[in-house]
């Protein structure tokens, strides 16, 4: 499969179907943002299989995805190391069409085992781009091309993480980090964790103890919107310090 940007266009569409989570999609966003930084132009979703022409990328749970039981069904691609396990993913390039009577080319089809496998699946791609996890945290952008070329040796299935719980502690935030919250984000709210979850989950993490000094992760969404944007992104939170009960 070689992804070309054509005076704008890029020839790969991004393939999303009705029970894609909203978590998911915000992750999408973000390797869309990725390729486009790498290639100049972003890829579009699309919503009816039939419509497209050319390159996929089809990214999705195995038992919400009407299209990826299909290409099981099909043994076109194999979940036996998949299903049932923990932040897994299955990542396959391939280069023959795989539905009849469609005008897909070439696809890259991704399966997690659950949420965060499918997340850590996705930002896959960013990762063959050159793109560092650094890319939005520390502005270290990826090397421009014109055109990118993934192929089936890149596929692969992952193993379940050794470590069960991966993460940071963001410790001693005044003054520093404190002050650059206020300022750029109006404090440790969910616009400011959310560049936080972007790295972690970039790095493969899932587990965060939040600042504390001033801060009530839970009431400073405003509201429960930290809680709640760490539960659409598959973040497990816990509590430092003060609360090792929470922990």
């Amino acid at each position: 499969m070689q992804i070309t940007n054509n005076n704008g266009e890029l020839n790969l569409v991004f393939y999303v179907e009705n029970s894609i989570d909203s978590g998911i999609r915000k992750i999408a966003d973000k390797v869309r943002l990725d390729i486009q930084r790498v290639t100049g132009a972003m890829p579009e979703y699309a919503e009816n299989l039939n419509a497209i022409q050319g390159n996929i990328v089809i990214f999705a749970n195995p038992d919400n995805s009407p299209t990826i039981r299909k290409l099981e069904m099909e043994k076109k691609i194999d979940l036996t190391n998949v299903r049932g396990k923990r932040e897994v993913y299955s990542f396959s390039v391939m280069d023959t069409p795989i539905f009849e009577l469609s005008g897909i080319k070439s696809a890259i089809v991704i399966c997690g085992s659950d949420k965060r496998g499918l997340i850590y699946g996705l930002f896959h791609i960013s990762e063959l781009l050159g793109v560092s996890p650094l890319v939005d945290w520390a502005d270290i952008l990826p090397v421009k091309r014109q055109s990118v070329t993934f192929d089936s040796s890149m596929n692969i299935v992952t193993q379940e993480p050794s470590v069960r719980y991966r993460g940071f502690f963001i410790n001693d935030e005044w003054p520093a980090t404190g002050n650059w919250c206020n300022k750029r984000f109006g404090g440790f709210n969910a616009q400011m964790y959310e560049h936080v979850f972007e790295l972690l989950l970039r790095m493969k993490g899932n587990y965060l103890w939040p600042a504390m000094w001033s801060g009530r992760f839970s009431d400073d969404g405003p509201g429960l919107a930290n809680a709640e944007l760490a539960d659409e992104l598959g973040v497990v939170m816990g509590a430092s310090h003060h609360e090792p009960c929470c922990r």
